[in-house]
C-alpha cells in the first residue's frame, strides 16, 4: 500500500525532530514544508549522544557513514569524586558479535544540526514563522503565522520541542471542549538545570585523550554540594562539558496556561549571563581528569557556545487530535541520558512515516486511525526510555550518603550485561523504514 499521491504535510519546528521528519518524508516521496519560529536556526546545547537503536535507520537513509565521521563511539561513563577518585563506571559498548552491534555516537550538536539541515531543500523550509492558530476543514488543515501568512496541507506535525506551540494550540481547543485529561494540564516537571559548553579546538599534546578514537564520558561529583560536571571529548579536538544539578529556586515555566505561545522559552525566565558564571564557579575546585583545571575548559569555550538548559521531563497522554499530531519533546520530554531524548524523537518520525504508507485517504477518520496506532506503538517505549533516563540520571547526579551507597552498589556490583540492558545499549528491536531497502549492517564487517 502507498500513501495518497497528493499528501502534503506541514512540519512545525526546525530542530532535530523536524529535520529528520523532512529527510524521511523526502525518501518516502511525500510533500512537506517546515516552518521554524526562529529567524535563524541555532540549536541549543553543544553535544549530543545518539542511541544505537536508531543506527539502522541512519544507515537506510544514507546518513550513517557521514555521521560516523563526525562522531566518536561512546565507550562508557566513568564517575569520579571531586578529587579524582573513581567511584564506578557504566559500560556503553554493544557486543559486536551480535547482530545488534552498533555503538552509541557522541558528537557536536551544532555539527549534526548543520549536517541534517543541508539535506533539506531550501524551498522546503521557511524561518521566522511563529504559528499562532490552526484551523481544520473536512479535507485540509491550515496554520496561521504571526505575520498573517498561512500554510495549508492535509496534516500538521508538531516537532517544536518541550514548549510546543502546536501542543498548546491543540490543548486549548481540547480544553474548550472539556476533553483534555487533567494530567496534560499540569506543567513540565524539572528539578535540575545545567550550563553546557563546547571548547574551541584544544592542543592534543596537552590533552592526549582528544586523540582517542572513542569517547569516555567523565562525570565529576562535588563532595559537599549537588553540582556535578560532565566532560566529553569530541571530534575536532574539542571537549563538551556540562555543569549542573538540582536548583530548588527554579520557577516552572509552563503553568498550564495553553491559551497561546506566550513569551516563555526553554531558556527560562531567570536566565541571565551571571547565572552561568555562578554555576560554573561551583566546580572551580574540581580536579580535571585530563590534567589542569576544569576551569581551563570553561575558559576555552567561546561565549556563543555556552547555554543554559533546564532538564525538564513529562510524558503527555494526548499526542494527536484531528489533523494534528506531535513528535519528540512535544509529546514526551525526556531527561537527557544515553541519547534517549533525540533517539526517541527519531523513532517517532520513523513510525509515523511508515504509517503514512498505510494511509488509504486523507480523510480525518483515516488520519485518526494511524495516529492512534502511532500512539499505541510509541507511547510505552517512550515511557520506558523516560523512566530509565531519569533513574540513571538521578543515580549519577544525586549526592549524600544514601546516593553514594546506591551508586557504589549499582556501578560496582551490577553485571555489565545487566547495565547494558537497563540503559538500553542492548535492544532487541531495531526499527526500520519499511518502504526502503534494509540496512546494510556494514558495521559487522
Amino acid at each position: 500500500m502507498s500513501h495518497p499521491q497528493d499528501l502534503r504535510i506541514i512540519i512545525v519546528g526546525g530542530g532535530l525532530a523536524g529535520l529528520m521528519m523532512g529527510i524521511m518524508l523526502d525518501q518516502a516521496g511525500i510533500e512537506y514544508h517546515i516552518l521554524e519560529q526562529a529567524s535563524r536556526l541555532r540549536p541549543l546545547g553543544t553535544s549530543i549522544s545518539l542511541h544505537p537503536v536508531i543506527m539502522d535507520l541512519m544507515d537506510q537513509l544514507g546518513l550513517l557513514e557521514d555521521m560516523t565521521k563526525m562522531s566518536k563511539p561512546l565507550r562508557g561513563i566513568t564517575v569520579l569524586s571531586a578529587h579524582g577518585r573513581k567511584m564506578g563506571r557504566i559500560d556503553a559498548r554493544s557486543n559486536k558479535r551480535s547482530r545488534h552491534g552498533h555503538q552509541a555516537m557522541v558528537m557536536s550538536r551544532p555539527d549534526l544540526h548543520e549536517f541534517l539541515l543541508a539535506k533539506i531543500p531550501a524551498h522546503k523550509l521557511t524561518t521566522g514563522k511563529r504559528v499562532i492558530d490552526i484551523s481544520e476543514t473536512p479535507s485540509h488543515v491550515t496554520v496561521t503565522c504571526m505575520d498573517e501568512t498561512t500554510y495549508t496541507g492535509h496534516l500538521v506535525i508538531g516537532a517544536d520541542g518541550a514548549y510546543s506551540a502546536i501542543r498548546q494550540i491543540m490543548y486549548q481547543k481540547l480544553t474548550e471542549r472539556g476533553v483534555l485529561p487533567e494530567a496534560d494540564k499540569k506543567p513540565l516537571h524539572f528539578e535540575k538545570q545545567c550550563v553546557v559548553g563546547m571548547t574551541c579546538p584544544l592542543d592534543p599534546k596537552k590533552y592526549p585523550v582528544l586523540q582517542d578514537e572513542s569517547c569516555e564520558v567523565k562525570v565529576v561529583l562535588g563532595k559537599d554540594q549537588h553540582t556535578s560536571m560532565w566532560i566529553l571529548p569530541l571530534q575536532g579536538n574539542r571537549m563538551a562539558w556540562c555543569v549542573g544539578g538540582p536548583d530548588p529556586h527554579l520557577i516552572p515555566q509552563d503553568d498550564g496556561d495553553h491559551t497561546s505561545q506566550g513569551s516563555r522559552g526553554s531558556r527560562g525566565r531567570d536566565w541571565y549571563p551571571e547565572t552561568a558564571v555562578e554555576i560554573c564557579e561551583d566546580v572551580r575546585s574540581f580536579k580535571c581528569p585530563y590534567g589542569g583545571s576544569v576551569m581551563d575548559l570553561i575558559e576555552a569555550t567561546p561565549k556563543g557556545l555556552v547555554s543554559k538548559v533546564l532538564l525538564e521531563e513529562k510524558m503527555y497522554r494526548t499526542w494527536y487530535n484531528g489533523r494534528v499530531v506531535l513528535v519528540g519533546d512535544a509529546c514526551h520530554k525526556i531527561v537527557p541520558f544515553f541519547g534517549q531524548g533525540a533517539s526517541q524523537a527519531i523513532l517517532d518520525c520513523a513510525c509515523l512515516v511508515n504509517m503514512f504508507n498505510e494511509l488509504p485517504t486523507t480523510e480525518t477518520t483515516d488520519l485518526t486511525r494511524i495516529f492512534q496506532k502511532y500512539f499505541d506503538l510509541r507511547s510505552e517505549p517512550a515511557k520506558v526510555a523516560s523512566d530509565s533516563s531519569r533513574e540513571f540520571a538521578d543515580l549519577i547526579y544525586d549526592q549524600g550518603f544514601k546516593a553514594d551507597l546506591a551508586r557504589n552498589i549499582v556501578l560496582r556490583f551490577t553485571p555489565t550485561w545487566l547495565l547494558r540492558m537497563i540503559t538500553g545499549t542492548v535492544t532487541a528491536n531495531r526499527p526500520s523504514l519499511k518502504f526502503m531497502p534494509p540496512a546494510k549492517n556494514n558495521y559487522l564487517k
